[in-house]
């Protein structure tokens, strides 16, 4: 028997789009109860309102003090979802130091924070802290540097809060290259981009099972399999799917950076 078999209280940050809205649109209709968590409170009620009347929780993960007045003011939930991120896509010397920083903010301490708040009654109902991570996370990639330490950062983390809290079930969730608003805008040759709806049932499925670390896709899982086999081969593979403009670029910090994001 699943974790979602009986119905759930779940909260979801960056739930106002792409995974995370369609992640919470199908936990909706399977009944369970929402709290969906972002920045953007119109568009939180947006979906609020599609999934039949869930609780919106407005908040900037970035901030401290956002995080404990909203989670203050929200009952216990069962399983909280560490969604949120955004990606800056640019070669290491290309990006500010600004925008490397708010990576690590949201990607990053974001989780880390609103966990952290959530976390004393998370233990005491036994629940679930589901990650969701990338590829990168496990592989970097050329052009995305920050982006996979941040998830990178995010897995070693939840490793260490499982055996920390053997009372919570701790998921890390690899995510693939997916058909949302930051999917479009941060590119990858050769790399197909996945329907939403597909990765967020694998998003669900991954709550369900509670499991330890699980892909999307086959693919993606064969894709981890590799990586512990044969680590350089997967590095040269991953390597080769960055655009040529960011895998060599001109060492001047200057140079214009594709941004892509996915608020919080």
């Amino acid at each position: 028997m699943g974790i979602l078999a009986k119905k759930k209280r779940i909260l979801i940050t960056g739930a106002s789009r792409g995974i995370g809205r369609e992640a919470a649109l199908q936990l909706a209709r399977a009944g369970h109860e929402l709290v969906l968590a972002a920045r953007d409170e119109a568009a939180l009620r947006a979906v609020a309102e599609q999934c039949g009347g869930a609780e919106i929780a407005v908040m900037d993960l970035r901030d401290e003090a956002s995080v404990r007045r909203a989670v203050a003011a929200l009952k216990p939930v069962d399983v909280l979802v560490n969604n949120a991120a955004l990606s800056e896509q640019g070669a290491f010397l290309q990006l500010s130091d600004a925008a490397r920083r708010e990576e690590m903010e949201v990607n990053y301490w974001g989780a880390l924070r609103i966990t952290r708040a959530l976390l004393p009654t998370l233990s005491a109902r036994r629940g679930s802290v589901v990650n969701v991570s990338s590829l990168i996370g496990t592989i970097a990639s050329p052009s995305t540097s920050n982006y996979g330490a941040s998830k990178a950062a995010l897995e070693a983390w939840s490793v260490a809060l499982r055996a920390e809290h053997p009372e919570l079930t701790v998921t890390i969730f690899v995510a693939p290259h997916t058909e949302t608003e930051m999917g479009r805008r941060v590119r990858f040759e050769g790399v197909p981009r996945l329907p939403v709806d597909y990765t967020a049932r694998g998003l669900v499925r991954a709550i369900d099972r509670g499991s330890r670390k699980v892909a999307a896709s086959p693919v993606y899982n064969l894709f981890l399999f590799l990586w512990r086999m044969f680590p350089r081969f997967m590095e040269r593979q991953v390597a080769r799917s960055a655009p040529q403009a960011f895998a060599s670029p001109a060492p001047s910090p200057a140079a214009s950076v594709d941004a892509a994001r996915s608020g919080p």
